[in-house]
């Protein structure tokens, strides 16, 4: 709506100035016009977008000169001799030099921006995307380890406590096998919904693959994360899923551990997995908290067969 309010103005300007004198302040001011409130348009564009980085910011920049260029050339003119007489003896007056120079200089400039701009944008969403899983709109397990690694040595650096929780849908399989892998998929989606609703600040949530999913959560210490993780659970258990019948809900298993300042990710996914399993043993839906690092072992595997699901009363 801007630009096209911006282009019938700037054919109004130069239709009304066009019989002016070709020298006039006037008529070379209504001509610039219109070039430099186009400029201004598109710095305000770029500033609406709320988009501070250094070149967002440059190309604002750019587009700032723009309109002062536009705005200066009546003026250059006026001081230098004029645009000429006619249109063939413009290109031998000094405000020619300066208004192609500058002009060129200006537009290139922007143009050159503007395509690194679009490449960093694609590269953006292509790494995004690399990130990302497709059906649950969380990061993936990449995505989650870059940006856990980075909590982690912020959270050792800094002093603060770092929390991880790791989840894992009950019985999942059984849920595929009699419903099939649609309601499987939607079972999955109702729980990633749950997670990015309202999360904890800085919190990196993750659907690790298949029915597990892991929650980061820096700031937090294993008392904070285990009250987070019994909201979560208590939550899920009494959530209805479209696709299932509606007399039964799903349950998902917890273990919560601390980071211990030293450990790494691999170390203290390995006591969360620990924990997690500790609640899988213990009968599902419900959360368990990792032992020390020292005295952690992980316990075996819960036997498949049982089923996650219950009836609502």
């Amino acid at each position: 709506m801007l630009v096209g309010v911006t282009t019938v103005l700037s054919i109004a300007a130069n239709w009304l100035a066009f019989d002016i004198g070709r020298d006039s302040f006037v008529r070379m001011l209504a001509y610039q016009a219109p070039y430099a409130l186009m400029q201004a348009v598109a710095a305000l564009l770029v500033w609406r977008s709320r988009r501070r980085q250094p070149m967002d910011v440059t190309l604002m920049i750019l587009f700032g000169l723009s309109v002062l260029q536009f705005l200066s050339k009546p003026l250059v003119a006026h001081l230098t001799g004029g645009a000429g007489d006619f249109a063939q003896s413009y290109i031998a007056t000094t405000y020619a030099l300066y208004s192609q120079s500058a002009g060129a200089i200006l537009q290139v400039a922007v143009g050159l921006l503007m395509l690194m701009l679009l490449a960093r944008d694609m590269l953006v969403e292509l790494t995004a995307r690399s990130e990302t899983d497709p059906l649950s709109s969380l990061l993936n397990r990449r995505g989650f380890e870059d940006r856990a690694v980075a909590a982690l040595a912020g959270g050792a650096q800094g002093g603060m406590p770092v929390s991880l929780v790791a989840s894992d849908l009950d019985s999942f399989k059984a849920i595929n096998d009699g419903f099939g892998h649609d309601t499987g998929d939607q079972v999955i989606i109702a729980f990633a919904a749950l997670l990015a609703t309202d999360p904890p600040q800085k919190a990196v949530i993750s659907r690790m693959g298949g029915e597990e999913f892991a929650v980061l959560l820096p700031g937090a210490n294993l008392a904070a994360a285990r009250l987070y993780a019994e909201s979560l659970r208590a939550a899920f258990a009494s959530l209805p899923i479209g696709a299932l019948p509606g007399h039964m809900r799903v349950t998902a298993s917890f273990g919560v551990a601390e980071f211990d300042g030293r450990e790494s990710l691999s170390d203290l996914r390995r006591r969360a997995d620990a924990a997690l399993y500790v609640s899988k043993r213990g009968g599902r839906d419900r959360v368990s908290v990792a032992a020390d690092p020292e005295a952690d072992q992980m316990p075996m595997h819960p036997l498949a067969g049982s089923t996650a699901m219950k009836r609502v009363s």
